[in-house]
């Protein structure tokens, strides 16, 4: 079993012009409970453990993206929590498959974070396209409404309410909703035949 969670496609129309585009939401294996050994065991090159499955996970998603969806529709974006930093490997496999990494061309480096773990910021959440994408894509930001945000405000119970631990802030608002931040594309989207490309 490649993914532990599959891609999930999706089709949308714009009302206006009827132009269409497909959004792939992702979330690959994430880097916790490492093997104690193997290929998918923390290598100590700053990727984490199950590297090599994220990987596998990309090589697959661009079969995913090149056999079932292009043919349908050139127009793809890739978003979701990849479980990698924009230079580690599986995007590295991912932009060698074909697909720009939206985030590192329009997001200024300083704001090029969606994650926060222990003190150290990075986006682990990406938007990434196929080449008809490209001059469509009119911005890409990410929200910064809960990687900067305190987790005593989130939805999660662990660690709250007891004496030792803290106390347990939730609101229903839109900070800390999640532990990662969700990117914005904006679009202008194009007949394929009037792109560039």
């Amino acid at each position: 079993l490649i993914f532990d969670r599959s891609p999930f496609a999706q089709e949308f129309a714009e009302v206006a012009t009827g132009e269409q585009f497909v959004v792939v939401v992702n979330h690959f294996k994430s880097k916790g409970s490492c093997p104690s050994s193997g290929e998918d065991a923390d290598q100590g090159d700053g990727q984490g453990c199950w590297n090599a499955k994220r990987m596998e996970q990309a090589e697959a998603l661009l079969d995913f993206i090149d056999e079932d969806l292009i043919p349908l529709d050139q127009d793809v974006l890739v978003i979701g929590d990849l479980n990698s930093y924009g230079m580690e490997e599986p995007i590295g496999v991912l932009m060698a498959g074909g697909l720009t990494n939206h985030v590192a061309a329009l997001v200024p480096q300083a704001e090029q974070y969606s994650y926060v773990y222990d003190g150290t910021a990075g986006y682990l959440d990406h938007a990434l396209g196929t080449p008809w994408t490209v001059p469509q894509i009119t911005d890409v930001a990410f929200w910064h409404i809960n990687a900067d945000e305190p987790s005593v405000i989130d939805y999660n119970t662990e660690f709250k309410g007891l004496p030792t631990y803290a106390p347990d802030l939730y609101q229903a608002h839109i900070f800390r909703s999640s532990d990662h931040d969700p990117v914005i594309i904006g679009l202008d989207l194009q007949p394929v035949n009037d792109l560039p490309i």
